[in-house]
């Protein structure tokens, strides 16, 4: 166990160092001349000049990025290197702001965002799934099919678009004010405001998961029922709907929480279409505008949260799957 648990950490430290060593690189690479995107218009060389020896843009690439790792630039005498502690991810030019603190003052709105698309995402692809392996190829089955191709096939963008119009435009018109059309409200203050306004983005990114999940739901099911504890259970007379619910779906469940905890890292680092559609002011728009406005150092700090997210996930996923089958290797994939 302590070994596998080694080996984890081995390789998310790893895989930490590789993804920063490569955002670095290319930010590096995008923004050749930061300074003069930073100084105000019709700024001299001189001018220009001075940002950078201010900001060390002036340094080799490796000192910046051993800066940017153990100290980087001290602002108002503070040192925000990425192995201080606590750990800071740098200073946004445009913001003024240290990027940590803009980071975490956005993660709750992509943390709701994601956890509530998961609840219901893997509810409703567990429900449909389930249902279509208890009668492959019969009327239902092949409904449901279309219902998973159609989410597939249907661009964020464009569902997204679709059920703003018809949740909100339609229902308001018609005197139904159901739910906002934008904007986010903090669980702490209303919980059900709070989900009012997260009601249409979650079904938004559920949409596009249910296609995947459901499919991969009925796979494992299909596979499953025809085993031997299966056939075993059913010569007892355990009812049908505990055979499908209880015994089958225990095992065929399994790569469907590896799968969905991969979904909610990349979706913890920005469900950015999303995010753009419905006015949420989290991670992935906050990424776009830094990118857009050439703060690297935000580019750098979001890319290693989502890295870190990753981690997470992952970490948990094999520790899920450990617990469930303490026998097995799982923490070793």
């Amino acid at each position: 166990m302590l070994r596998h648990i080694l080996g984890l950490i081995f390789r998310a430290v790893t895989t930490l160092v590789v993804v920063l060593v490569i955002a670095f690189a290319i930010t590096r690479i995008a923004y050749r001349d930061p300074a003069a995107t930073l100084a105000p218009r019709n700024a001299t060389q001189a001018t220009i000049d001075a940002i950078a020896r201010s900001l060390r843009l002036d340094q080799p690439w490796h000192v910046q990025l051993w800066e940017y790792l153990y100290r980087g630039p001290d602002i108002q005498g503070s040192p925000i290197g990425l192995f201080n502690w606590p750990p800071a991810l740098g200073y946004s030019f445009r913001k003024q702001t240290a990027v940590t603190d803009l980071i975490l003052s956005k993660a709750p709105v992509t943390l709701s965002l994601a956890l509530g698309a998961l609840v219901i995402w893997m509810t409703l692809s567990i429900l449909l799934g389930v249902i279509a392996a208890r009668r492959p190829g019969s009327f239902l089955d092949n409904l449901i099919g279309v219902f998973s191709y159609i989410c597939l096939s249907v661009p964020t963008f464009v569902s997204g678009v679709l059920i703003s119009y018809f949740l909100f435009f339609k229902l308001t018109d018609a005197g139904y004010r159901w739910f906002p059309s934008s904007g986010y409200v903090a669980f702490t203050s209303n919980p059900l405001d709070w989900a009012r306004h997260l009601a249409l983005p979650w079904l938004t990114l559920a949409l596009a998961e249910i296609g995947i999940f459901q499919r991969i739901v009925r796979a494992s099911m299909l596979d499953v029922i025809n085993e031997d504890y299966i056939r075993t259970a059913r010569a007892k007379g355990v009812p049908e709907w505990r055979i499908y619910y209880d015994h089958a779906l225990s095992v065929a469940i399994n790569p469907v929480i590896t799968l969905g905890g991969l979904e909610l890292a990349a979706l913890m680092g920005g469900a950015i279409v999303t995010e753009q559609i419905f006015g949420l002011d989290g991670v992935g728009r906050l990424a776009i505008n830094a990118a857009l406005d050439g703060d690297f150092p935000v580019v750098m700090g979001t890319t290693v949260f989502a890295a870190v997210c990753f981690i997470i996930c992952n970490f948990t996923v094999d520790a899920i799957a450990w617990y469930r089958n303490p026998d097995s290797d799982a923490l070793t994939s």
